[in-house]
């Protein structure tokens, strides 16, 4: 696309302030291996936490999408910030943001926690870590994000997907829950579930007879507080029998937090996008 910075072949970046936030964007796009020689419309999934994790998405599309494969191809957004150009400073700044917008409430000890915990990264300033911007963000993504990739891509407008892990997965059953309508497809590896996201559930249970959602959830055998609540939520999601939710649930045996990232996102873009590869 004019304008746009291009990272590696088929593989854009993309700038976007959002007025919502007062937030500077950056759009890690990655686009289909026959994206130019075709007029087709692609499935988008937009991925979270694109300033650490874009390569993991970006990377295994192309892979499962290897031409001659005949698999389906989709478009990759991955939701950046624009942060300081040192590595270590800029780490600090995204994880402030990442705190910020994606948790649905506001939680002053985990700012503390994260207060002391990035400060070093940013020269021993106070990072002023401030949770509970999700449904600002989750506004932005509807009315600002979502919007400009489908007036400049050839972007599905009925087949959009929902990706994070960690904070991100928590954002992505907290979209779940509040926006259903507008992804299709959704993956939230080993979520940080909140005491509040189960009162999103049972709120969402007593108003609905019917999610119409593909959703894969994740978690590492060894994340056992982790393990314990996906399974938690797992189990209310199940025994609502909603027609139209399509479940898959993986526990990855002998991984952590840390080491259950990549292969989570191996997992469900396999189980969401790409059924038919090995």
């Amino acid at each position: 696309m004019e304008g746009a910075t291009i990272i590696q072949p088929g593989v854009e970046l993309q700038s976007l302030h959002s007025d919502i936030l007062d937030q500077e964007y950056q759009l890690h796009i990655k686009l289909p291996w026959s994206y130019d020689s075709s007029d087709t419309k692609f499935p988008v999934l937009f991925c979270l936490d694109a300033n650490r994790a874009f390569p993991l998405y970006s990377t295994m599309s192309l892979i499962y999408e290897t031409p001659g494969t005949k698999a389906d191809e989709i478009i990759v957004v991955g939701i950046g910030y624009k942060v300081d150009s040192d590595r270590i400073r800029g780490l600090g700044e995204w994880a402030v943001l990442r705190t910020r917008y994606l948790t649905p409430e506001r939680r002053e000890e985990t700012n503390k926690y994260w207060n002391e915990r990035l400060s070093p990264l940013l020269g021993g300033k106070d990072p002023g870590v401030q949770t509970g911007g999700a449904s600002s963000f989750l506004k932005s993504l509807r009315e600002e994000i979502i919007p400009y990739i489908e007036a400049n891509y050839r972007a599905s407008t009925t087949d959009r997907g929902l990706a994070g892990y960690s904070y991100g997965g928590l954002f992505t059953l907290y979209a779940l829950f509040h926006a259903p309508e507008v992804f299709k497809r959704y993956f939230a590896g080993s979520p940080t579930i909140w005491d509040q996201l189960f009162e999103y559930e049972e709120q969402y249970a007593a108003d609905h007879n019917n999610l119409e959602a593909e959703l894969c959830i994740t978690a590492g055998s060894l994340e056992t507080e982790v393990q314990e609540r996906v399974q938690r939520m797992v189990d209310h999601l199940r025994s609502r029998a909603y027609p139209q939710l399509n479940l898959h649930s993986h526990i990855l045996e002998n991984e952590g937090h840390a080491s259950a990232y990549a292969a989570s996102v191996s997992r469900a873009l396999k189980v969401l996008y790409y059924k038919s590869q090995l």
